[in-house]
């Protein structure tokens, strides 16, 4: 029989308490943001048939496909935004810790208030902007100038939808801290940044 502590099983996980109507609404946001992350991963996923296409015609084929790089442009912009959510909550953006890092908890925390505060207040105006570009867009029936003459509304839509998710994610994050939770969950890193957050 193994000692308490040597080579025992690990114990199951605690069960986290059920969400009140407040948490409830901070995980459905989370979600959201899931959703982004896995509409940025599309994206991405685009650009690569799309230059792999492009490579592979111009070298057998000797053709190229004209709207190749202005697609590829747009949904790299596409797949900043989208992703942008998700990254909010697992804390992965670069961060300079060099002022929280040397100030005592209580005014750390301040602190990260004061910057999620300005955060939402900057991605809330970015929201607008890109929200009002892609329906001015919509309403003048622009297009793009390239050879696509795609509507210029579709290539913008998503950005504004990512400023969004964003623009929701910063005031979760807001509420959280607020609430004395972790303004991220660094279980959601992965590879080398889930290492540093572990260590």
């Amino acid at each position: 029989m193994p000692e308490p502590g040597a080579g025992a099983a690990p114990s199951a996980p605690a069960k986290r308490a059920a969400p009140d109507a407040i948490g409830r609404v901070l995980d459905g946001i989370d979600r959201l943001s899931d959703w982004g992350a896995w509409a940025s991963v599309l994206c991405i996923f685009g650009i690569l048939v799309l230059i792999a296409g492009e490579v592979a015609a111009r070298n057998i084929l000797n053709v190229s496909f004209s709207f190749a790089w202005e697609f590829s442009s747009f949904l790299m912009g596409a797949a900043f935004m989208l992703g942008a959510a998700y990254s909010l909550r697992s804390g992965a953006q670069i961060r300079v810790m060099a002022v929280l890092d040397n100030v005592p908890p209580r005014a750390r925390h301040a602190l990260d208030l004061f910057a999620t505060l300005c955060a939402a207040i900057s991605v809330g105006y970015l929201t607008c902007a890109l929200a009002q570009l892609a329906w001015l867009s919509f309403v003048r029936n622009s297009h793009s100038e390239k050879s696509s003459e795609l509507a210029l509304w579709i290539a913008q839509a998503p950005l504004a939808l990512g400023a969004a998710l964003l623009t929701l994610q910063t005031l979760a994050r807001l509420a959280r801290l607020l609430r004395g939770e972790p303004g991220e969950d660094v279980r959601l890193r992965v590879g080398q940044d889930a290492e540093g957050a572990a260590s």
